[in-house]
């Protein structure tokens, strides 16, 4: 066996055989765009390199010049040049905020999302009462229904 058994496959199944058939669930669709990768949004490290940069320059004598060994982007850097330093950061910044505007909704208002919820809400209201009315009809004897039956639809 080459991998500890799960609840769902038999001990004699091996983890090696990929299953077949109809039975094999499909990859789920993706209805709308996809999400951009988290590192898009993940600024902080960048903006901590930059600021660290700037704040070196001050804690240290300025060097004549960087050392062929350090990275012109990693020494210590002077405030006449943290605009030029930032550029990357901006673009970064500029990236991440297209991509919030790309994904779908972002146009609606709380108030508009807060009515779909509601909307949403009593939908589900209307459906759980439908289910119930239609188990309260299954029962003609009208006995009470066992309370430990499947409570998955009740709120």
């Amino acid at each position: 066996m080459s991998g500890p058994a799960t609840p769902h496959v038999p001990l004699s199944a091996s983890a090696s055989v990929p299953p077949t058939g109809s039975a094999t669930p499909a990859p789920p669709h993706a209805d709308g765009p996809q999400l951009p990768p988290p590192s898009t949004f993940d600024i902080l490290p960048d903006l901590h390199r930059l600021l660290s940069r700037l704040i070196s320059t001050s804690a240290q004598p300025p060097a004549p010049t960087p050392t062929p060994s350090q990275p012109p982007g990693d020494g210590p850097l002077e405030i006449q040049h943290l605009a030029t330093a930032a550029t990357e950061l901006k673009l970064k910044i500029q990236k991440a905020r297209r991509a919030v505007l790309a994904l779908p909704d972002m146009d609606r208002s709380c108030e508009d999302q807060q009515e779909e919820i509601d909307y949403l809400e009593a939908r589900i209201a209307r459906m759980k009462a439908t289910l119930q009315g239609l188990g309260a009809s299954d029962n003609p004897s009208g006995e009470a229904a066992d309370e430990d039956e499947d409570q998955s639809m009740m709120g």
